[in-house]
C-alpha cells in the first residue's frame, strides 16, 4: 500500500529543490506564467541561483529565494514565507527594487534594465481582504499608465486558497499550484500524478517523493522544518508575553488616558517589544530586558524592530 509523501512542498530545502534545481526548469515556467500571465509567456528560464545542496548543509540561514532570468532578460525572484511579518510589504519592495538596480553592470547605461517581477507565495495572510493574488506595480496614478521595464510584485496568499480535490480539474493552473504547494505532502505520489497529470506537476511531484527516499536530503529537510517550526513558535511566543505586557501597561496608561486609548496604545507596545527580543534571539545578540524596552516610546521600539528586521534579512540574503 502507498504512503503520503509526507514531505511540506512549502518547506524552504524542498521548494527551492523543486523550483530551482537544473533540470526543474518545467516547474517554475509553469508556476511563473500560472501567477504572472505576461503578454510573452515565459518560454525558458536559466537559474541565477541554481540549487545546491551544498549551501543549505553549509550555511543555516542560507538565501531560499528562486532566482532567475530568461531569454528576454527579465529577472524572476520567487520565494515562500511561511512567517508574515506586518512589515513583509516594505521587505518585498526592497528586495524587488534590488534585484532590479543589481542588473546594472560598469559602464551600462539605465537603458539596459530589464523588467523585475518577484513572486512571493505566502502561508499567511497580509492582506485584510479574501483576494487570492494582489498584483502590484509602477502605474500613473490618473491614467494607469504603467512604466514598463519596471517592477512588478506579486502575491499568493496561499492560507486563502481551500480548493477541494474534486474542484482541481476545473482549476485555473495557479489555483493547481496552490493546492499542490499546499498539500502535495499529503497525498501518496500516485494519488497526485491522477488529480495533476500535467508534465510540471508530474515532475515536482517525483522531485519531493524523492526528498524522502534520500537519507541525506530527508535528514536535511527535517532540520530545515524544524528551524522553520521554531521560528514560528517563538513569533507566537513572543506575541503572547507581548500582548500581556502591553495590557498591564497600556491599563495604567490609562487612568490618565482613557482605558481604552491605552489598552490599544499598550497592545502595540507590548508586540514590539515581543518583536525586539525574538529579533535579537535569531540574530544571535543580547536580549534587552523587557524592563528596559518598557521605558522606551512606540517611536523608538519601532525604529528598533525596523533596523533588527532589516539586518535578519540581509543576513538570510548573504
Amino acid at each position: 500500500m502507498s504512503t503520503k509523501i509526507g514531505i511540506r512542498a512549502w518547506i524552504d530545502f524542498a521548494f527551492r529543490k523543486i523550483f530551482g534545481k537544473l533540470g526543474n526548469e518545467i516547474c517554475l515556467i509553469s508556476l511563473l506564467n500560472a501567477v504572472l500571465d505576461l503578454p510573452v509567456p515565459v518560454i525558458a528560464v536559466e537559474f541565477l541561483n541554481p540549487f545546491s545542496f551544498k549551501d543549505f548543509a553549509n550555511d543555516k540561514l542560507t538565501c531560499v529565494d528562486v532566482k532567475a532570468t530568461d531569454g528576454l532578460g527579465r529577472i524572476f525572484i520567487v520565494e515562500v514565507q511561511i512567517v508574515v511579518l506586518a512589515s513583509f510589504a516594505k521587505r518585498a519592495a526592497f528586495y524587488a527594487c534590488k534585484a532590479y538596480t543589481d542588473q546594472l553592470q560598469a559602464g551600462q547605461g539605465y537603458g539596459a534594465l530589464k523588467a523585475t517581477y518577484s513572486v512571493c507565495l505566502l502561508m499567511r495572510n497580509l492582506w485584510p481582504d479574501s483576494q487570492l493574488h494582489h498584483h502590484f506595480r509602477l502605474v500613473e496614478r490618473k491614467t494607469n499608465l504603467p512604466l514598463q521595464e519596471s517592477i512588478e510584485i506579486h502575491t499568493v496568499e496561499l492560507a486563502k486558497y481551500n480548493c477541494t480535490v474534486e474542484e482541481l480539474a476545473g482549476a485555473t493552473v495557479l489555483e493547481q499550484w496552490c493546492y499542490w504547494i499546499k498539500n502535495a505532502g499529503e497525498h501518496t505520489a500516485e494519488e497526485l500524478r491522477k488529480l495533476l497529470p500535467d508534465l510540471a506537476f508530474l515532475r515536482a511531484t517525483s522531485e519531493l517523493s524523492a526528498i524522502r527516499e534520500l537519507t541525506e536530503e530527508k535528514a536535511m529537510y527535517d532540520s530545515r522544518e524544524k528551524a522553520v517550526l521554531d521560528i514560528e513558535s517563538n513569533l507566537i511566543d513572543a506575541r503572547e508575553e507581548g500582548f500581556g505586557i502591553g495590557l498591564k501597561q497600556g491599563i495604567e496608561q490609562g487612568i490618565e488616558q482613557g482605558i481604552e486609548q491605552g489598552i490599544e496604545q499598550g497592545k502595540s507596545l507590548g508586540e514590539l517589544i515581543g518583536k525586539v527580543r525574538l529579533l535579537q534571539e535569531l540574530l544571535g545578540q543580547p536580549i534587552t530586558a523587557k524592563e528596559e524596552l518598557e521605558n522606551h516610546s512606540l517611536e523608538v521600539l519601532t525604529s528598533l524592530t525596523e533596523a533588527l528586521q532589516l539586518k535578519l534579512a540581509g543576513r538570510l540574503k548573504n
